[in-house]
């Protein structure tokens, strides 16, 4: 029988074989995690070659420029003092449409009335109805029964009494109120949701409202609704400044007074199906802007034009498209931003 110094004695020689068991243990797995980077660092996977999924993707249509692309010069000053390298590939996204069905009329009729629209609607065409305000005929909807889209609008330009009580909201008070309405309207996406909310401080020029910064100064509020990042790729929409889902509020206590415009038009992303597309490196594409290939939505009161960041985004198009397809986007001074279309030649029309 083991006496007791000799139990302690093996015990603690136990307890050191254990100690040094669990540091081998761990140097062994710090040094296997630093080879393996080392050795990926050193011989890289191949990356996975596009399977170009949809075939063949429809151009994107970019609204009418005011001016030739042609008439700006461009001068590249990025942080890196050239154009970043882009991936090789990048994923395009389906989006799926809405398909006409015979409830389709009954349930626009009854989104109006929630927003105090008791008239018949009027046919515009045969997806667009026209609802009118008996009680204010400056406010009216227009609604896509298909899509289910619409905007309504009250045509301030005839009424500017409307901007006769000033109740402007704060930042924070402008972007709960408008969320607010498009919760209660139970149109309030995820992805705008999570999506960046920004607001703009109107001012009245004339019968025009034009943006401010100061809101002692204004008389009406926009906030706009942009679709969340998609993969960790911005979204970008035609007009920079302006969402696709926005409300413009006046100072008005009278709620048909109080919305302006709410103006929405949401296209719904199957973040599921998906395929992953050969794009045109980020040189080719900085040269077509400079040969007027590209699409700018505001035309700079310089033409002579400094580009300081290029990256990757994704067109959200105010316009119906099939895929949301990435467009490297060219960023300026003073707001400038400038698109051109990422896929490479052999996959576009």
């Amino acid at each position: 029988m083991a006496s007791l110094t000799e139990t302690s004695y093996f015990a603690r020689r136990m307890i050191n074989w254990i100690i040094l068991g669990v540091i081998a243990y761990f140097l062994l797995k710090i040094f296997w995690g630093l080879f393996l980077t080392l050795l990926v660092y050193v011989f890289p996977p191949k990356p996975t070659p596009p399977d170009h999924r949809f075939g063949k993707l429809p151009a994107l249509v970019f609204p009418a420029v005011e001016k030739p692309v042609t008439s700006i010069t461009f001068t590249l000053e990025t942080i890196e003092g050239t154009v970043p390298n882009a991936s090789s590939s990048a994923l395009v996204y389906f989006m799926p449409k809405d398909s006409p069905n015979i409830m389709a009329l009954p349930n626009t009729q009854d989104f109006a009335r929630r927003l105090q629209f008791k008239t018949d609607p009027i046919p515009e065409t045969k997806n667009v109805y026209r609802f009118e305000d008996t009680e204010y005929p400056q406010r009216t909807m227009r609604y896509d029964i298909v899509s289910n889209n619409f905007i309504v609008r009250y045509a301030y330009e005839t009424d500017l009494g409307v901007f006769g009580e000033n109740d402007i909201p704060g930042f924070e008070a402008a972007k709960s109120e408008a969320r607010n309405i498009l919760q209660t309207l139970n149109i309030m996406k995820n992805d705008i949701l999570k999506g960046e909310t920004k607001v703009t401080y109107m001012r009245l020029v004339s019968d025009t409202l034009v943006p401010t910064t100061s809101q002692s100064q204004a008389n009406a509020v926009r906030i706009d609704f942009f679709r969340q990042p998609v993969n960790g790729i911005m979204a970008v929409t035609p007009d920079p400044t302006r969402a696709s889902i926005s409300v413009l509020l006046s100072g008005s206590r009278n709620q048909k007074k109080r919305i302006l415009e709410l103006a929405y038009t949401y296209w719904p992303v199957d973040y599921q199906t998906i395929a992953s597309y050969s794009i045109i490196p980020s040189t080719d594409a900085w040269g077509r802007l400079q040969s007027g290939q590209g699409y700018i939505p505001k035309y700079p009161l310089d033409p002579s034009v400094i580009i300081r960041k290029v990256y990757l985004g994704y067109y959200d198009a105010y316009e119906p498209q099939l895929y949301l397809q990435p467009v490297y986007v060219f960023e300026g001074d003073n707001g400038f931003k400038a698109y051109v279309p990422a896929i490479a030649v052999p996959w576009t029309e």
